[in-house]
């Protein structure tokens, strides 16, 4: 699991920088575009900042389903959050429903959630 968790963190990571360091390169030339009418600066921050916000609850919403589920939470909400056009989305709803755990399937190997934590027991 500390895997899955490091790999998401430095996609995630490299990622950020790259927008920054984009960002930092372009900073220059948009004062020429948006020199006119300021009005689109605050439309594109509002915007930029609305789609990170969307990308936070989609990942919250695959954390927990995917760890209810025994999936790996991780590796899930890298692939929904990087494959663009909520096509990683699709794809996790549709193997959320396919995927079968053993717990599941036998009544006698079913987990217990703890009342305090809500974390997943197994006997």
């Amino acid at each position: 699991m500390r895997l899955e968790k490091f790999i998401f963190w430095a996609f995630t990571a490299i990622v950020v920088l790259g927008f920054g360091a984009l960002s930092f390169a372009m900073a220059p030339y948009m004062d020429d575009a948006f020199e006119d009418d300021s009005v689109w600066v605050f439309v594109i921050v509002g915007l930029v900042v609305l789609f990170i916000a969307l990308n936070a609850l989609i990942a919250v919403f695959i954390y927990k389903d995917a760890s209810k589920r025994n999936m790996n939470a991780w590796l899930w909400m890298l692939a929904v959050i990087y494959i663009p056009n909520f096509i990683g989305l699709l794809i996790y709803l549709f193997a959320r429903r396919q995927h079968h755990s053993l717990s599941e399937t036998e009544p006698r190997n079913k987990p217990i959630q703890c009342p305090h934590c809500g974390k997943l027991i197994h006997s």
